[in-house]
């Protein structure tokens, strides 16, 4: 019997979860920086903020399961080559620290609301605490931000030098079309 060849893109089902999970990802971001970080914890907005914030985050937790077991459902195509050994490592790095950074941010997010009492705070039962860095788990929310962050710039440089540089088509890949 015949070994099935790989294909020369990916599943549209992963393709669709791939760019969810990075609207979602730079959504949180945006809701964190734009609202939350410009928002004293006394101003009554501040609780709707967190909250559109608690339920983006808790959608971005769903999709990124989904995301992971497409990855175990679905046929992919080989994993890109640069032609250097420490460049496909660094690659292969890449692709598993975003994962694990995104759910860094959940699970550090998650921590701090649970331990803030946010959602007896939602509930009207509560308030806000005066300053979240109380938490300590809100510095690693902070400093997993800041590497998540870089971690996308790499990644986003990364697809732009084989479009652009190599072009070898590598974006096709993460798209819509025929295998």
């Amino acid at each position: 019997m015949a070994k099935e060849s790989l294909p020369t893109r990916y599943h549209p089902v992963h393709v669709v979860l791939h760019w969810l999970v990075a609207i979602m990802v730079i959504g949180a971001f945006a809701i964190g920086m734009t609202f939350l970080d410009s928002t004293p914890n006394s101003a009554p907005e501040k609780v709707t903020y967190l909250q559109y914030h608690s339920v983006w985050g808790s959608i971005l937790l769903l999709l990124l399961v989904a995301r992971l077991v497409t990855r175990f459902v679905f046929n992919r195509p080989a994993p890109a080559d640069v032609g250097s050994p420490v460049l496909n490592i660094i690659a292969k790095a890449t692709h598993f620290l975003l994962y694990a950074g995104v759910f860094l941010m959940l699970f550090s997010g998650g921590s701090m609301s649970m331990q803030a009492g946010l959602m007896n705070v939602f509930a009207g039962q509560g308030s806000l605490p005066e300053d979240f860095h109380i938490y300590a788990v809100r510095t690693l929310h902070g400093m997993t931000f800041s590497l998540l962050f870089l971690l996308i710039l790499l990644h986003f440089g990364a697809a732009l030098y084989h479009q652009f540089i190599r072009k070898d088509k590598l974006l096709a890949r993460m798209w819509f079309g025929n295998k």
